[in-house]
């Protein structure tokens, strides 16, 4: 996936009444470019700037499962979320600490990554001092990263973004949810084609099938060991074990996938002479950062994509 020029959405897309007041996300801290990696460098597909977004204050518009969010950062770090106010602000706001991967402890991650000794992935910690990895919905990732196969990602969130409107349940006036397998299984294929999916929209179409017919829980993807996860997710239409690493790590919190794509192919030979073959780069990462290979990967993705490393 390879980025381009962020689309706006403009607050005055809502009347004044829509949004509810702004509440601090309690203990959790970013910088401004943390912020924007996280929310917006791949990971997710649902996030657009809001026409009051600036480099050093950021705030995104998106949703993700049942909720819809308006996301802020202040000077400071700290993190302000604002709802619709037709959602229950209660239950919006344990969706987002959820999203937001709260209950892990990052410090230990960093402290456990940092005690390697590698002057690259030292270099890119303190570059990226509070980068995390989004503990998004299973289902809904495997969606979003079957419509990613050779797209950037603002068609990727055009391909994400069609698909709820046309198929997903309202979250709320405006916003819309990814859809299910169970209706993308039902749907007809043309109506999906719509969505700007391309030949994508056959594997989705297949995979969802495959899933439905298997009775299969995504949620599962959290709990089953690794190698049976990844297994299960490459059986399906669409999916390789890049896409397959990216569903386990960024919709199951699975720090040990360690996606390889063109980006990693080569920042990975660059820095470890690791060779082109995705295969040996991920039997490297695994000896050389154990279970937190996923986290290593975001923060080697971030540098080498914005010339950082």
């Amino acid at each position: 996936m390879s980025q381009s020029k962020r689309p706006t959405l403009r607050n005055s897309s809502f009347d004044s009444n829509f949004w509810g007041g702004f509440r601090r996300v309690r203990n959790i801290f970013f910088e401004p470019e943390d912020f924007r990696e996280t929310l917006d460098g791949g990971q997710a597909f649902t996030w657009n700037r809001s026409e009051s977004d600036t480099d050093g204050e950021p705030e995104y518009i998106g949703f993700f499962s049942s909720c819809a969010a308006r996301l802020k950062l202040d000077r400071t770090g700290r993190v302000w979320a604002s709802f619709p106010a037709s959602l229950n602000p209660g239950d919006s706001m344990r969706s987002l600490e959820e999203y937001f991967d709260l209950a892990t402890d990052y410090a230990r991650i960093r402290e456990e990554l940092e005690s390697t000794g590698d002057k690259h992935i030292v270099r890119a910690l303190n570059r990226y001092p509070t980068l995390r990895i989004l503990r998004q919905n299973p289902e809904e990732t495997i969606v979003s990263f079957i419509c990613s196969s050779s797209k950037r990602i603002v068609q990727i969130k055009q391909c994400v973004g069609m698909l709820a409107k046309s198929m997903g349940d309202e979250i709320c006036e405006g916003f819309n949810r990814i859809p299910d397998f169970k209706r993308i299984n039902i749907s007809d294929l043309e109506d999906i084609k719509k969505c700007k999916l391309g030949f994508r929209a056959k594997y989705l179409k297949k995979s969802a099938k495959k899933i439905c017919d298997d009775n299969f829980d995504a949620q599962r993807l959290r709990t089953m060991d690794y190698g049976s996860a990844k297994s299960y997710l490459t059986s399906l239409s669409g999916i390789g074990e890049k896409v397959a690493d990216c569903i386990l790590l960024f919709g199951a919190s699975r720090f040990e996938a360690f996606p390889v794509d063109t980006w990693i192919r080569k920042a990975m030979d660059k820095l470890y002479s690791t060779g082109e073959k995705p295969e040996n780069i991920r039997a490297f990462a695994r000896d050389k950062f154990g279970p937190y290979a996923g986290f290593a990967q975001q923060l080697i993705f971030a540098s080498i994509r914005n010339d950082k490393s």
